[in-house]
């Protein structure tokens, strides 16, 4: 109930954050642009508050806290039959129709502009405050997965990938996105011993790569990021749990499971996964004496799993090991421009992932709706206020481009519109921009319960 009500309350947060930014940018450019403003309103429905300024305007804050709107005098053009009449017939001067379109053009696109302004922004923020930067070092490699097939080995790092330079795992990542349902072979560079060995280039087949909701690319190519040395020994032991009632101990070492040799935790792991709950032996060496010990796994549900997986309650002793991460923080200059980088990535991650949702190259069940946005929010929050500023500022990026998505009930729609008549010197017809609205709210619509849809069934 707590993780709820936290939920909300930092969804409504950043919701609150992102639109008012948004909002703001549509009104300080009518304003620029000498157009007078009628309403600012955070939230739709009916008013629950309002007050008029100085200006004119009235401020308002609405009943639905899920968006907001600025109405504009002369938004709208007087309508004969099935026909705009002429924008300057019937408006005064400061009316938003009696502008030119490139004045009509720049107050639109304010909106998605000023949320990719506020990302940069908070990515500032985030560069000078410190950040982790952990280099692709690869942990484990699963058996017969894509890695694996490539010649991926514990304790690689990766170097480029498709001459592309390769630092950290999220250019990877990224990089991993930008090539999904490429089918394409990509030549991944890595260099042994963490960096500090021989390089080798390895042929990385994307012909069975494909991205699922609740599956990180990761997870699909069969890596793990490596943390340190992560040992078979067990660092921990549950209590009350399956593996604390069959006697093991931490600094056990398992080496087989049912007469199998495991060479890493990554193989333990599978064999839980595996096991479905039926009883395994296992053998651990303990000072020196080797001991066996039959475990009976138990279905418990997994905070990222969709059911319930096999848990046995141990956990792997990692060794730390120098070399896999680094701590950060830049000047103001160095953080600003690196953020300009970091907001230009993350929109090119948006587009492409986009433009994949519609070729099929990634899964419709990746659209993610309010809810996840909440729990990211909650969850972003609980690991402190950079993170949740870094999480602000990624889904700031999202609003910012996705509004600009050629959909007549959104910025990009609207500068659609704008784009015909700059070209034709008239705008669509009444009729044609009725029922091109209609459409796009009906796909909006639809986009929106299948994003709750998902979001539920990821719950």
């Amino acid at each position: 109930m707590v993780n709820f009500i936290g939920g909300i309350f930092y969804f409504l947060l950043a919701l609150g954050i992102l639109v008012t930014i948004h909002e703001l940018g549509h009104f300080l450019a009518a304003r620029a642009c000498k157009v007078k403003v009628l309403r600012f309103s955070l939230g739709f429905g009916p008013v629950i508050y309002k007050k008029t300024g100085k200006d004119g305007c009235e401020y308002a804050l609405s009943a639905i806290p899920l968006g907001g709107y600025v109405k504009m005098e002369g938004e709208n053009n007087p309508v004969q039959g099935d026909k705009l009449m002429p924008s300057n017939e019937g408006l005064s001067p400061d009316s938003f129709k009696a502008k030119p379109v490139w004045q009509r053009a720049i107050i639109i696109f304010a909106g998605p502009f000023f949320n990719i302004a506020l990302a940069v922004i908070l990515f500032t923020i985030v560069n000078m405050s410190g950040i982790s930067e952990r280099y692709a070092v690869v942990g484990d490699v699963a058996p017969m997965s894509i890695a694996q097939e490539a010649g991926f080995k514990t304790f690689d790092r990766i170097e480029a990938v498709e001459g592309k330079s390769i630092e950290t795992w999220s250019d990877f990542v990224y990089t991993l996105v930008e090539y999904t349902g490429s089918n394409k072979i990509l030549d991944v560079v890595v260099k042994s011993d963490m960096g500090k060995g021989a390089a080798r280039t390895l042929p990385l087949s994307l012909k069975d790569f494909t991205l699922n909701r609740n599956e990180s690319p990761l997870d699909v190519l069969g890596l793990k990021i490596c943390f340190g040395n992560i040992t078979n020994t067990l660092g921990a032991v549950v209590k009350n749990s399956p593996a604390d009632k069959a006697g093991l101990k931490v600094g056990d070492k398992i080496v087989l499971i049912d007469g199998q040799e495991v060479d890493s935790w990554f193989r333990i792991q599978e064999s839980i996964a595996d096991s479905e709950c039926r009883p395994m032996e296992l053998v651990v060496e303990r000072d020196g004496v080797k001991y066996s010990a039959i475990v009976v796994p138990e279905l418990k549900n997994n905070s990222k799993a969709k059911k319930a997986k096999p848990f046995v309650g141990i956990a792997a002793k990692v060794e730390p090991l120098e070399g896999l991460s680094r701590m950060v923080s830049y000047g103001p200059v160095e953080a600003f421009g690196k953020a300009i980088k970091d907001a230009a990535s993350m929109s090119k991650l948006v587009v492409v992932s986009a433009y994949k949702l519609i070729n099929g190259s990634i899964s419709a069940d990746n659209i993610s709706g309010p809810i996840a946005i909440a729990k990211g929010a909650q969850e972003s929050a609980q690991f402190g206020l950079i993170i949740f500023i870094s999480f602000l500022a990624a889904i700031s990026v999202n609003l910012g481009i996705l509004n600009l998505i050629p959909i007549p009930v959104l910025d990009g729609g609207q500068l659609l519109f704008l784009a015909y008549e700059a070209i034709m010197h008239r705008e669509p017809s009444a009729r044609t921009q009725a029922f091109l609205t209609s459409i796009g709210a009906a796909v909006l619509l639809t986009l929106t319960v299948f994003a709750v849809f998902n979001d539920i069934k990821g719950l």
